[in-house]
């Protein structure tokens, strides 16, 4: 019997797919107040994602809104003809790179909300700008305020120059008032 080869966009897909509800469980379900001794700008940030953060985190390309793209995925709906890897100003090789980068932390975002993660204020990597900045070790997360913070970009290591500790991370519910102690030192 021969072995089914899965190819490079199918693991691709399926990683997207098990991301979107790793994205909702963690960013869509819950708003986040992340405070730090270390923050000299603001005393903390509030997380609150929407769908449309989720697609610039995949790295792929496609002609649907980003809230499709978060929808499909979501309902694993999404299928190889819903994106692509063409990226103006880069060849199919650099995009598939960035891309395989990318997706293979989207499972693990909830691992960003621990005592152990890192912040840092006005983060720059390249021509990426974030508000701030959040890493774990493995993976980077930058955020962009308007005015609450954004999901931004998604970057492979820890990229942070100029790392503080956090002091206490609170959540609450989307559409609930108050926050609750969800990590303090």
């Amino acid at each position: 019997m021969a072995k089914q080869n899965t190819s490079f966009k199918q693991n691709i897909l399926s990683a997207i797919c098990i991301g979107a509800q790793k994205y909702k469980d963690v960013f869509l379900d819950y708003e986040y107040k992340i405070s730090s001794k270390g923050f000299s700008l603001k005393e903390f940030y509030i997380i609150s994602a929407s769908k449309s953060n989720f697609l610039h985190l995949t790295g792929v390309n496609t002609s649907l809104s980003a809230e499709q793209f978060f929808d499909k995925a979501l309902n694993n709906t999404l299928t190889e003809n819903d994106f692509n890897f063409i990226k103006k100003g880069h060849t199919e090789k650099m995009v598939k790179g960035s891309v395989r980068r990318k997706v293979r932390f989207l499972s693990c975002l909830d691992k960003l909300f621990t005592l152990s993660t890192l912040v840092e204020e006005n983060f720059v990597k390249n021509k990426i700008i974030c508000t701030f900045a959040a890493s774990e070790n493995s993976f980077t997360l930058g955020f962009i305020s308007v005015p609450l913070c954004h999901p931004k970009t998604l970057l492979k290591g820890n990229e942070l120059k100029n790392p503080v500790k956090i002091d206490s991370i609170m959540r609450r519910k989307r559409g609930e008032k108050e926050f609750e102690d969800f990590l303090s030192v």
